[in-house]
């Protein structure tokens, strides 16, 4: 599972990314990584879920590593995606975004001051589960967005051609 893990946790990303959709595809640099830190919290928060208090110092690590790569990564990404970040803080997609970081903070510090309670493991858990639902959500919603206003496209064209830059991609 360890080998085989990464790339089942990137393979969405990358294949949003790889579309014409402006807020994916200004994503793709981070989106791999921000999903795939999403899946190590969402799998160690089902680890607390399931496992015994005293057994559950791997899936502990696990869940507080990943969701420290989702939050880092998920800023580095809206910090690097230019105008079509705007998708990811407006309307469902916003919402969606806003408490993905939410219940991600809140269950890595739950599954940091949980070590000894069974019941804040397990609720900790289970806000790592709900953020990574969130999180993958949010950027479906906000990609959808994008797709919908032509500005997210016709903006950075404009952009890249003051900046004599190339507008499409060339061989």
């Amino acid at each position: 599972g360890a080998v085989t893990a990464p790339p089942v946790a990137a393979y969405t990303a990358v294949l949003l990314s790889d579309t014409a959709t402006p807020a994916w595809h200004s994503a793709y640099k981070e989106l791999p990584f921000v999903f795939c830190g999403s899946a190590a919290a969402a799998s160690g928060g089902l680890g607390l879920l399931g496992a015994p208090v005293a057994e559950a110092g791997p899936a502990r690590a696990f869940a507080v590593g990943g969701a420290l790569v989702e939050l880092a990564t998920e800023r580095r990404m809206e910090q690097s995606m230019g105008l079509p970040a705007e998708t990811l803080h407006q309307g469902r997609a916003g919402r969606l975004m806003r408490a993905s970081k939410a219940l991600t903070a809140a269950g890595a510090v739950g599954a940091l001051a949980g070590r000894r309670s069974r019941v804040l493991s397990m609720v900790s858990g289970a806000a790592l589960m709900a953020g990574s639902l969130c999180t993958r959500l949010g950027v479906y919603e906000a990609g959808i967005a994008s797709a919908k206003d032509p500005k997210y496209t016709v903006v950075p064209q404009r952009e890249r051609i003051d900046r004599v830059e190339p507008v499409r991609y060339r061989e």
